[in-house]
């Protein structure tokens, strides 16, 4: 009763705190991260080791264990598998639920570290990762240009359209695949190998100390002082073949040894990298971008500012040349187009499938307050009332964003789906007292006593509605394992929107 005399007493208070809950709700809303589906951590990391050339038996028992072992320690952890294949060592640890998936992480990253040292020598360096449902490719495009071979393509997007892709806000990584990537072959010859007793180790150690960069000191003058480096980088395939090795004949240790160019013992090509992976585009081979968002990055503005809109657009350069001479903004796709001559075709666009069902969403709601509203006046007969419910809902949808926001949730099926089912039930307590409210007056009373009288009489019962429908969601929200994450978003929402309702339905 104190909190419907205060709202009668008060009411500028009132549309001041209502006000105020719409312009904030407002800006929560537009602040939310635009998800397909909420955050979920799996609980499970894995350790990824590259050994080329390597066999699973040797892979296990070099690697695998190893990092196994390592990872037994961490806190949280509750099981340790590995696969083991040619070439490559895949651990997965899956933690405990509630786990935090960012410290595991870390610790675990900390484990791996400290045994890099017993592992082979010639392994890739062991990437650590963890599954995640929010950071996942969002749009995949392939690049062409007529004018260029495949390779120059590949180095194109890698040296420059990869690095602009990837400054984006909210992109984590941009990965190329396809196309050929360049490679210097020092293909050795074996006669000219036993003619020289030359070693393929004494080839090897030969090229990498011919192109190295080290720093050899500094050298002070007057009052100048100069930083040396020693410059041994090949600048081209011609300087490789010049390379110089020291042979020493095996017969006589004592006699000088004989100095061999490389270029006489090996064939040096500049040529491709050998393939393991393909991608084509309509059956043609095709060089592939693949942009990956951060976990904190929004899909759909990450497709706004690469195509200019959520839905990419057929980018040709008479488009772009027409926008030019209009003095229009060219998206990022299109000056990637103007610069380099190179057209993205878009293959998937993970922010069009979420924008459409936000926008479905969004359409189911604001369908849905027109039914209310309008089932309201059919049975009130007065349009006052219908207008005092009809603003009862927004009130109570844009303070549940506010609460969404503070509990950190995204803008996504589940979320938007738990307002969706409210919408009916936000009404329920404003119908219920606001037609008591009109009984009282019928009968007479002052319109303060028939607000006061007529909430009095239909608080209790307001209440247990409400708490009714608050025991049934609640719950689900605080479930435990991976369906409990995927709808805590619908169970909370359900119970704030509800919870708000009820304070709407005694105050506004």
């Amino acid at each position: 009763m104190n909190l419907t005399r205060v709202a009668i007493a008060r009411p500028v208070f009132m549309l001041m705190l209502m006000l105020a809950a719409v312009f904030i709700g407002r800006q929560s809303y537009q602040s939310m991260r635009v998800e397909q589906n909420p955050d979920v951590q799996f609980g499970v990391i894995t350790v990824t080791t590259i050994y080329p050339g390597a066999g699973p038996d040797e892979i296990n028992t070099l690697i695998s264990r190893k990092i196994e072992e390592a990872m037994a320690g961490v806190p949280g952890i509750r099981e340790v598998t590995s696969t083991s294949q040619e070439g490559i060592s895949a651990v997965v640890g899956n933690f405990e639920v509630g786990t935090n998936m960012d410290t595991a992480l870390n610790d675990t990253r900390a484990k791996v570290d400290a045994i890099v040292g017993q592992l082979p020598q010639g392994i890739e360096k062991p990437t650590v990762g963890k599954l995640d449902s929010s950071s996942e490719p969002v749009v995949y495009m392939v690049a062409r240009n007529e004018n260029l071979s495949n390779r120059e393509l590949r180095d194109l997007v890698d040296d420059r359209i990869k690095d602009r892709i990837a400054q984006i806000p909210g992109v984590a990584s941009v990965n190329v695949s396809g196309g050929e990537v360049r490679e210097i072959q020092v293909r050795l010859r074996k006669d000219a190998l036993v003619s020289y007793g030359v070693g393929i180790a004494q080839v090897m150690r030969a090229v990498q100390g011919a192109s190295l960069n080290v720093p050899s000191g500094r050298v002070i003058q007057g009052d100048t002082e100069y930083s040396v480096r020693v410059l041994g980088e090949y600048k081209s395939v011609e300087e490789i073949g010049e390379t110089v090795l020291s042979i020493s004949d095996p017969d006589n240790p004592m006699a000088k040894g004989r100095l061999v160019k490389l270029n006489q013992i090996a064939d040096i090509v500049d040529t491709s990298r050998e393939r393991t992976q393909y991608s084509r585009l309509n059956g043609s081979d095709a060089v592939v971008l693949i942009v990956q968002k951060a976990r904190e990055g929004n899909a759909v503005e990450i497709a706004k500012r690469i195509f200019g809109s959520v839905e990419a657009p057929i980018v040709t350069a008479e488009s772009v040349a027409a926008k030019k001479e209009s003095g229009q903004t060219l998206s990022l796709i299109e000056q990637i187009l103007d610069q380099y001559g190179v057209q993205l075709v878009v293959t998937t666009n993970q922010a069009v499938i979420i924008q459409e069902s936000v926008s479905d969403l969004n359409f189911t709601l604001v369908f849905g307050i027109f039914l209310v509203a309008s089932i309201v006046y059919i049975f009130l007969h007065n349009l006052r009332g219908t207008i005092i419910v009809s603003i009862a809902i927004p009130v109570c949808i844009f303070a549940t964003f506010i609460a969404m926001k503070l509990f950190g949730f995204t803008i996504n099926n589940l979320s938007m789906l738990a307002l969706s089912l409210a919408i009916g039930v936000l009404v329920d307590d404003a119908i219920v007292v606001l037609e008591n409210i009109y009984r009282h007056l019928r009968m007479g009373e002052d319109p303060r006593d028939a607000a006061l009288n007529g909430r009095a009489e239909i608080g209790l019962a307001a209440i247990a509605i409400t708490l009714a429908d608050v025991v049934v969601f609640l719950p689900i929200g605080f479930m435990g394992g991976i369906l409990g994450q995927f709808f805590r978003p619908l169970g909370i929402g359900f119970a704030i929107a509800v919870l708000v309702s009820l304070f709407v339905s005694f105050t506004i």
